[in-house]
């Protein structure tokens, strides 16, 4: 190597300091963290320089892909690329870009944990503060009846839809329908009790089980379901209907009730 440098080569070099490949030199690949690159030489593999600048002189002869972030690229004329140059600058708009969209992402898992917690806890203390009334207001929705809940549900959600979208269109209706999502709210929370309830059911050893302690098992499972991406979509909108048909029949029953 000191006779014939010209034909010295290497593996790699990953630096977290300034690098220099001069001329005649070969390697596989650059990794430089922190510190500037200068290649003069060969490099048939990858350059990826992060928080520094990169030189490519005019014998340089880069195979791969050259890939810098949070510095400069300056090519000078000779130099040889075989592919693509990224470079992604860390200046001033960028920073705030990658800011705000952090604080957005952050703020979004923060929310999704908080409704995710709300999901558990609601149901649970609704089982607890209620008691025998919860109790007797669960035994009246069986698995048996959910499908009759959906339908009761999903005709429920079209006129709730179609009455917020007549209500939109007036200074008015505002405020009916911030009643109207205050009442689904309500209703999506004595759903999620119910549909928890039985889901804590299903499992076996139940029997030897609290009612509360059925309601945090199905409540668990039904909130891991429900942040499934695409699928707990779905799986939400349908517990919202089983809500909105469960408070209809309740108020449907309350309504004959004197009747009778």
């Amino acid at each position: 190597m000191l006779l014939i440098p010209g034909m010295a080569s290497a593996r790699g070099i990953f630096e977290h300091q300034n690098i220099s490949v001069p001329v005649g030199q070969t390697v596989d690949d650059v990794y430089v963290v922190g510190g500037n690159a200068e290649i003069f030489g060969q490099v048939t593999g990858v350059t990826v320089v992060v928080n520094g600048d990169l030189h490519l002189g005019s014998t340089a002869d880069i195979k791969g892909l050259v890939v810098v972030i949070g510095g400069l690229v300056k090519q000078d004329q000779g130099a040889v690329l075989g592919d693509d140059i990224y470079n992604i600058s860390l200046d001033t708009s960028t920073q705030n870009s990658l800011l705000i969209g952090g604080g957005i992402a952050l703020g979004l898992w923060v929310l999704q944990l908080a409704a995710s917690l709300l999901m558990v806890l609601i149901p649970i203390l609704l089982r607890l503060a209620g008691k025998q009334k919860i109790a007797a207001f669960t035994d009246r929705y069986p698995l048996s009846s959910v499908r009759r809940l959906l339908v009761i549900g999903f005709l429920g959600t079209l006129i709730l839809a179609a009455l917020s979208a007549l209500l939109l269109v007036t200074v008015i209706g505002i405020p009916v329908i911030i009643l109207l999502l205050l009442v689904m709210v309500i209703a999506l929370a004595f759903g999620s009790t119910v549909v928890s309830f039985r889901i804590g059911e299903l499992f076996h050893g139940a029997g030897q089980m609290s009612d509360w302690m059925k309601v945090l098992v199905g409540a668990a499972i039904l909130t891991a379901f429900v942040n499934i991406p695409f699928v707990g979509f779905i799986l939400f909108v349908l517990l919202l209907m089983i809500s909105i048909g469960i408070c209809v029949q309740w108020i449907f029953r309350k309504r004959v009730k004197p009747l009778s």
